[in-house]
């Protein structure tokens, strides 16, 4: 055992095998590539609905209902996940991925959009709320290990989708791509085949008792609340930073996808040596320290007028968001591993209400003070997550030194 700065004890991490990193190399694998075929649709699906004849009322329908669909399912996947065990659900998730393609691919109106988004929204949850799951499982003493190598290869995923299917719009409809994408697909299924079966599952359901006892976990209730904030800085990004360079600065597609790009190859190349660092530093003091770097991205942001600066700024944004994720998912992965499905799907949850919630405030705040007071305010916000984070870390480090 190794004591940590703020007097938690960490357990010092053996070097395994091959033989025995075999069961997260096929979870990795799933993962990227039934993360690649979902994120296949990201940059074309409200273009294809419009091109079958859909309003632009009609995308705002798919593009909610999607959100919607994550939010309700999370909890069930959590619950029958710790029931009947993590390998059907992510089998059925990667199928549920590949059909959503297909589905995609043969759409002839607007419905089968909605119904394919649906799908694909139904399976990436399965896929990544409980694969999450297992990446801490199956490496029970390598728990930095496990979550970051997952979190690597879903970032990785985010990196190489959009690219990809930027490339086949070259020479292909985008009817075709989704054909693809089902292809890449069918390489998730394969790989759900050989996915080890993992034991200590509940013999029966306890819904009242699990959701009870993880609402008491602290653990579980810091990772809610942290993802919320955290989800609030996210979508204040992704959703209105490219109408804001649109609007306020006129780029053109083109440079708004770079500067998103920069922030995707930020959160990767960040996670690639987070194993080692998680080994090191306290996992509440990196949520700390990114949340700084976010609260400091929003700040500047206002004052910034040139692509050098928001180039810059994307940079630090993607590698806070780089350090946060798996962050969060190791401190919730030291909870009950009979409730750790749940638990994944119960603070994932946060961020998913904070997505359909937010942009409807945020879009009030833009129309009635600007771009720039909407930063600040929302810089605001995520200092108060700091602090919070930074109080749970002394608390949690003064509760490790008494129990010591």
């Amino acid at each position: 055992m190794e004591a940590r700065a703020n007097g938690e004890a960490t357990v010092t991490e053996k070097k395994p095998n091959v033989s025995t990193q075999r069961p997260i190399f096929i979870l990795l694998g799933l993962n990227l590539l039934t993360l690649i075929a979902s994120n296949m649709t990201t940059p074309t699906l409200y273009l294809y609905a419009l091109e079958l004849g859909a309003s632009v009322a009609y995308v705002g329908i798919i593009a909610s209902v999607t959100s919607i669909a994550r939010l309700v399912s999370r909890i069930p996947i959590g619950l029958v996940s710790d029931r009947f065990g993590r390998r059907p659900i992510m089998r059925i998730g990667a199928l549920g991925i590949a059909a959503s393609l297909m589905l995609l691919y043969l759409a002839d109106k607007p419905l089968n959009v909605l119904l394919g988004s649906i799908i694909n929204a139904l399976g990436l949850t399965a896929i990544f709320t409980i694969g999450l799951t297992m990446a801490s499982e199956s490496q029970s003493s390598r728990k930095a290990t496990g979550v970051s190598f997952f979190a690597l290869a879903s970032s990785l995923a985010m990196v190489i989708a959009p690219g990809t299917c930027s490339l086949l719009l070259l020479v292909l409809r985008i009817r075709t791509t989704y054909l693809i994408g089902a292809l890449i697909g069918l390489g998730g299924i394969l790989c759900s085949i050989p996915l080890a079966t993992l034991p200590s599952l509940r013999k029966a359901f306890d819904i009242r008792g699990s959701l009870k006892s993880l609402l008491k976990d602290k653990r579980v209730q810091f990772v809610a609340t942290m993802e919320a904030f955290f989800s609030l800085a996210f979508n204040s990004i992704f959703v209105f930073f490219p109408l804001y360079l649109s609007e306020e600065f006129q780029l053109t597609s083109a440079e708004i996808s770079f500067l998103l790009t920069m922030y995707s190859l930020a959160m990767l190349t960040v996670r690639l040596p987070l194993p080692r660092i998680l080994r090191r530093i306290e996992e509440k003091t990196i949520i700390c320290l990114g949340f700084v770097d976010f609260a400091l991205v929003l700040m500047i942001l206002p004052f910034s007028n040139t692509f050098v600066h928001f180039s810059a700024l994307m940079l630090a944004a993607g590698t806070a968001h780089g350090l946060l994720f798996p962050s969060m998912a190791l401190v919730v992965s030291r909870s009950s591993r009979l409730d750790l499905g749940l638990a994944n799907s119960l603070y994932l949850c946060a961020g998913d209400v904070v997505s359909i919630v937010a942009p409807i405030g945020i879009a009030l705040l833009i129309e009635a003070s600007g771009y720039g007071s909407f930063y600040m305010v929302v810089s605001a916000v995520i200092w108060i997550g700091f602090v919070y984070a930074l109080r749970e870390r002394k608390n949690s480090g003064q509760s490790a030194a008494t129990s010591a």
